[in-house]
């Protein structure tokens, strides 16, 4: 019969450490000598990357120092830009109201002209007058003619006698007015 070792079982531990052991401390020479060349070969590329990175900054100093300038310069610009859009805005609203109370300022100024031009309340004023002035000299014509026809009366009146003559012909006075003179009054 054949006892199996249990991998639990200390002794059976204790040979694998050792023979891991003996395997280690036959490759550690050989491995160490392999780390050691490698740590050479990264500190030389190290050193390499180092130099150029020297080397790139040296040459690039000046255009880094540039950058950095315009790197300013467009914050600044920026800024001014920003402050420049707000003032633009301000005065495009301000704009907008303006333009709007000219809108209506026109709309005011052509509703006036186009009342201004409005010729007709004129030539009905002009119309009146010139029927007022025809009137007039109507009413002066018959008013001449009145005191025309007064004042021959009073002239025929003045040259006939007061006396008993007048009362004969007191019938007589209605033939001072002739037909004529009725139908001008």
């Amino acid at each position: 019969m054949q006892v199996l070792s249990d991998p639990k079982e200390w002794r059976n531990r204790l040979v694998n450490t050792k023979s891991h052991q003996a395997k280690l401390q036959a490759l550690a020479p050989e491995t160490a000598a392999t780390l050691e060349r490698l740590a050479e070969d990264l500190a030389r590329t190290l050193q390499a990357i180092q130099n150029a990175e020297q080397k790139v900054n040296t040459q690039c100093a000046d255009a880094v120092a540039r950058y950095a300038e315009r790197k300013d310069e467009l914050r600044a610009r920026m800024e001014e830009y920003n402050k420049n859009a707000d003032t633009i805005n301000a005065l495009t609203s301000d704009l907008q109201s303006v333009s709007e109370d000219l809108a209506k300022v026109k709309a005011q100024m052509d509703t006036r002209g186009a009342s201004m031009t409005d010729t007709k309340p004129l030539l009905k004023v002009k119309t009146a007058l010139t029927q007022l002035r025809t009137e007039t000299k109507q009413l002066e014509i018959r008013i001449g003619v009145l005191t025309s026809t007064l004042t021959s009366k009073k002239l025929k009146e003045a040259s006939i006698p007061r006396n008993s003559e007048v009362s004969k012909r007191g019938a007589d006075c209605e033939a001072f007015l002739d037909d004529d003179d009725m139908e001008q009054l």
